[in-house]
């Protein structure tokens, strides 16, 4: 990694993070709160620092959709080896939906075919239609470049095939946009670790907030009936916070980006 891996590195990891959400317009903030979720796995063979594979992130975020993550860094080999197999080519993204029998390449094909499948109105959005048409596009590559110096490569593929595959796949909650969220991300990437994305977007205006704080003055109230209540009471003990990692095959749970990512380096660096 070109940022080292100390404290001052994080702060620095923190802020080009940051900056990266801002360039993207906050896209993959905000979600349905009632999603459409499909009865099988969503399955992704993904890059986190590939501008593409973000757009189908946003989206996944945009429908509130859970998926299997299947980080396919340059250089690795733990899931990325199966690419050539499936597709033809070790491209990402890549989609498998067991729900409808298909296997996607290209994120555009793979846009349509979930607004299609999992949207309210079975239509995708103009803003999400073409590339051409993401007026993000160049700025979406400049987040790339940003996280390339964070590390986009595999960074000891010879022992990720051995553990990138734990015997119970992690969940990591959160969603695209959030910075802390996206270092988590970068570092399972980086070790190749396969885990469940549990999607939990922003739903009104008042989960909006940096710090702990949020734009409404009372007691924060989720949407009542949406996946955030749910989550908050079902998974996290009324707290509601992100990122926040599930372990099934160490027994852990715990929030905090800087602490996940030095337990990931710890457990399967």
């Amino acid at each position: 990694m070109l940022i080292p891996n100390n404290t001052i590195g994080f702060k620095v990891k923190s802020v080009q993070a940051t900056v990266s959400t801002v360039l993207r317009g906050g896209r993959g903030n905000m979600g349905t709160p009632t999603p459409r979720q499909p009865n099988k796995a969503l399955i992704l063979y993904e890059h986190e620092a590939c501008p593409y594979s973000r757009r189908v992130r946003e989206v996944m975020t945009s429908l509130n959709l859970d998926y299997e993550s299947r980080p396919s860094p340059h250089k690795g080999h733990v899931y990325r080896d199966d690419l050539e197999d499936m597709a033809g080519k070790k491209q990402v993204p890549f989609l498998i939906d067991d729900n409808t029998d298909d296997k996607l390449l290209d994120s555009q094909v793979i846009i349509d075919h979930l607004f299609a499948h999992y949207s309210q109105k079975g239509k995708t959005p103009k803003k999400y239609q073409q590339p051409s048409g993401d007026n993000a596009t160049l700025l979406n590559k400049a987040t790339s470049v940003a996280s390339m110096m964070r590390g986009v490569k595999a960074v000891h593929p010879k022992k990720n095939i051995a553990r990138g595959k734990p015997e119970q796949l992690l969940h990591l909650y959160g969603f695209d946009a959030s910075p802390f969220c996206r270092l988590v991300r970068e570092k399972l990437c980086e070790l190749e670790v396969g885990y469940i994305c549990h999607n939990v977007a922003r739903e009104q205006i008042e989960d909006i907030g940096v710090f702990g704080l949020r734009l409404n003055l009372g007691k924060y109230q989720p949407i009542k009936g949406g996946k955030r209540e749910r989550i908050m009471n079902e998974v996290m003990n009324g707290k509601l916070q992100f990122p926040y990692l599930i372990d099934p095959n160490t027994n852990t749970k715990m929030f905090e980006s800087q602490n996940i990512i030095d337990y990931l380096d710890k457990t399967y660096g």
